[in-house]
């Protein structure tokens, strides 16, 4: 027998019509259930620091009163958002930072980075930061004081989240510790191109170079630097170093902390008869061809300079230094804050 399915009264349409019925239902309860899921939380709520782990903490110098205003972030996680204040308490903590240096420099304990004396910072407002409902950021003022910081060496502020009023810190590896290594920076400071200043010893033709010279922060105009070949993790480095001074007339005012490396800038060359200025620096900028928000700015420091390497006190050697160091830094002009526009690759 066939059956006439456009027929109404025909009682397998009142079938089919029921079973299609059902099925929308169930696929429309289906439907609003997944959303319900989404309502409520997905995850755990844990607070962490926003940077955790070891991250350089980059400081402009350029401040009218040499205090460098800092916000620490700490956030709570979670996919749901949070409804209340919460109140997360930080402490200092030196011993991740013992674990790390041994864990980084096993028995070279002369690169150890150490922590960050209180001298140098304050909490203004204590070391209790809080969340506020609605917002999974809350940000914790630090100030920073680096004026007489002695760069030769590396500092950290170690920091942990000891205490919170609601949730616990996260217990997942470093997300509630943070490592701040201190970098302050002025206008002259970053790691410099140093291919094309030649490198020669005394009574000997042949010469030789450095890929990169880093310039570390002395003071908003200074900046200092290891003379020739002195390697930036030597042992030794701290009697290598050699301040430089960037003059407003372009030129350059050196010197150097050990004397017994008799540090001698040669300020002057004659090419013709002419005289002119040897040791002096020169700045352009442009802005980018391919992101024209982004500023090129390179400084050129065009040096000459002699100094002795006294590693070996039985046979010291007399370098001659000649060419160019230069520095090329990128500024975002579309970031207001005019600390936060450098764009930083040391």
């Amino acid at each position: 027998m066939k059956l006439n399915i456009k027929n109404p009264f025909n009682p397998a349409n009142h079938l089919i019509r029921l079973i299609r019925l059902i099925t929308v239902l169930t696929m429309v309860q289906i439907f609003f259930s997944c959303n319900d899921v989404w309502k409520g939380e997905q995850y755990i709520k844990y607070i962490s620091f926003v940077n955790s782990g070891y991250t350089n903490t980059y400081l402009n110098t350029n401040t009218p009163d040499g205090v460098v205003h800092y916000q620490i972030p700490v956030e709570v996680s979670g996919s749901a958002i949070n409804d209340h204040d919460i109140s997360v308490t930080l402490a200092i903590d030196p011993d991740t930072l013992i674990a790390y240096n041994k864990a980084t420099y096993f028995t070279r304990t002369d690169l150890y980075e150490l922590q960050l004396d209180s001298t140098h910072y304050s909490f203004p407002k204590g070391m209790t930061v809080v969340i506020p409902a609605g917002k999974c950021t809350g940000n914790l003022p630090i100030d920073f004081r680096p004026g007489d910081m002695d760069m030769v060496e590396k500092y950290v502020l170690p920091l942990t989240i000891a205490s919170t009023s609601e949730y616990i810190p996260s217990p997942k590896r470093y997300y509630k510790k943070t490592l701040m290594r201190i970098v302050p920076f002025n206008y002259f400071s970053g790691t410099y191109s140093a291919s094309a200043a030649n490198i020669t010893a005394e009574n000997i033709s042949d010469q030789t170079t450095v890929a990169t010279r880093e310039m570390r922060y002395v003071s908003d105009s200074a900046v200092f630097f290891y003379a020739g070949l002195c390697d930036e993790n030597a042992r030794d480095r701290a009697s290598y170093k050699v301040r430089v001074q960037f003059n407003a007339d372009g030129t350059l005012t050196f010197t150097a902390d050990n004397p017994n490396i008799q540090f001698t800038p040669i300020l002057t060359s004659t090419n013709n008869g002419v005289t002119s200025n040897r040791c002096v620096w020169t700045e352009t900028r442009e802005m980018d061809a391919l992101q024209p928000f982004l500023e090129i700015r390179t400084i050129t420091m065009n040096i000459k300079y002699s100094y002795y390497d006294i590693s070996n006190p039985n046979y010291t050697v007399k370098y001659t230094v000649d060419g160019y160091y230069t520095l090329e830094r990128r500024r975002n002009t579309q970031i207001p804050e005019e600390d936060m526009q450098e764009i930083f690759d040391w």
